[in-house]
């Protein structure tokens, strides 16, 4: 009997020994373990557990590796400097409003080839300095934003989607940023600057968000190279809004089927030079905004070009307008007629919506000939160019999509006008 209960004790012992192995062999333990400057691989495979990694390492994984967690803790936190994660999915499940997937503070780490899911931020930086996120991916459910940032300074995002998220990147009391070649979609926001200086967004695609872009109240902003599209499914909605900004240089980007392409609002100083404004329902929009300017740029295909209100102290040079009559007697490539833009129709349809029944209807057009708005709401080019800036002849004008959101508004209008009857 004996012999028989020692065996058994050593059987039972037996099958203990790999769990105590295993939970020696945390990926905490091994990055605790680990020197500086080491890199850590881990194997393949689930990993349910968080992390927080303090000095510089690099933590790489080899094949399909997810770290996951439901915990009020972030999956991964990262501190100090010179941390390297790379290769990695990282899966936060829980919902509570300050749960995040990443959080970073410190200086010169850089996160690579990083696929996030989340129910609430993605990406959070918070008083930290120069480090790069790239070639990477998050997804979320409309909850949190991708990435945060909070008093964090020169920093680089490039290569990124981002998906389903509350602001794509947001950044507040945050200077000398560099957001370049990412893609924002299905959001609130595309990117999102307060209080912010000195930022530089170039080459990123902003789409079917509620707006592609708003910078507020931040200075020498660089908004270059980018593509604001189909930014419409609000009646808020506009590709890029610039709110109580200024020095902000807004050249080369492309604005298609917006709402509104660009918003201007109680803004000053800003320059839009040499942009792609096309098939918006409203393609420039001044409100309480003196001292900016607007050269070179192309407006297509836009059911109005431009509207400006308390806001006649602004530049509005040698643009070219599809809707401008164009006459050119010296051969200087201006046109010698002054093009207006007069908001009166948008201004009747705000205190009106049902008389968006009638766009475009003779009757309109004869009494915006008679009933001329206020100077102040003129938008006048003296010089409209006689050819277009920025190439436009290779793309087909989305004539299509422009008519289905004029039609929309017109069936908006007309169940408003119809309930309106019935009331009655």
């Amino acid at each position: 009997m004996k012999i028989m209960h020692y065996i058994m004790f050593l059987l039972l012992l037996s099958f203990c020994m790999p769990a105590v192995s295993e939970a020696a062999s945390t990926l905490q333990s091994k990055i605790d373990e680990a020197p500086k400057g080491a890199t850590i691989e881990i194997e393949e495979g689930e990993y349910e557990e968080t992390v927080v990694i303090s000095k510089p390492v690099t933590l790489e994984g080899t094949g399909k590796v997810l770290l996951r967690s439901c915990g009020a803790d972030p999956v991964v936190t990262i501190r100090d400097k010179g941390v390297t994660l790379k290769n990695i999915k990282v899966e936060h499940c829980g919902d509570e409003k300050e749960d995040t997937a990443i959080y970073v503070t410190g200086s010169n780490h850089i996160l690579e080839d990083i696929n996030i899911e989340t129910k609430r931020f993605g990406i959070r930086l918070d008083n930290a300095n120069d480090v790069a996120i790239q070639d990477s991916e998050i997804v979320g459910i409309n909850r949190g934003n991708g990435i945060d940032l909070w008093k964090s300074n020169r920093n680089k995002f490039e290569n990124l989607n981002i998906t389903n998220v509350s602001d794509g990147i947001y950044l507040e009391q945050s200077n000398e940023n560099t957001l370049r070649e990412n893609n924002i979609q299905k959001s609130r926001y595309g990117m999102h600057l307060m209080f912010s200086n000195d930022n530089i967004l170039d080459e990123n695609v902003s789409r079917a968000n509620t707006t592609g872009t708003e910078l507020m109240e931040s200075k020498r902003t660089v908004v270059s190279n980018n593509k604001f599209s189909s930014n419409n499914n609000s009646v808020n909605a506009q590709g890029l809004l610039i709110y109580l900004a200024s020095d902000t240089e807004v050249t080369g980007n492309e604005f298609i089927s917006n709402r509104v392409g660009i918003f201007i609002e109680e803004a000053e100083n800003n320059r839009l030079d040499s942009n792609k404004i096309m098939d918006n329902f409203t393609g420039v929009q001044f409100l309480k905004s003196n001292g900016n300017k607007a050269v070179n740029n192309t407006f297509v295909g836009n059911v109005n070009d431009a509207q400006a209100i308390e806001s006649s102290n602004n530049q509005v040079d040698r643009n070219y307008w599809d809707a401008a009559s164009k006459v050119d007697v010296n051969g200087n490539g201006e046109s010698e007629i002054v093009f207006t833009a007069d908001p009166y129709f948008l201004t009747l349809t705000a205190d009106v919506p049902e008389y968006q029944l009638f766009f475009q209807a003779p009757g309109i057009i004869l009494l915006q000939n008679m009933l001329k708005s206020p100077a102040e709401q003129l938008l006048i080019d003296s010089a409209p160019l006689m050819d277009m800036t920025m190439e436009v002849e290779k793309e087909q004008s989305s004539s299509f999509s422009l008519w289905i959101m004029s039609a929309v508004m017109i069936l908006a209008s007309f169940s408003l006008f119809i309930l309106g009857r019935k009331r009655r």
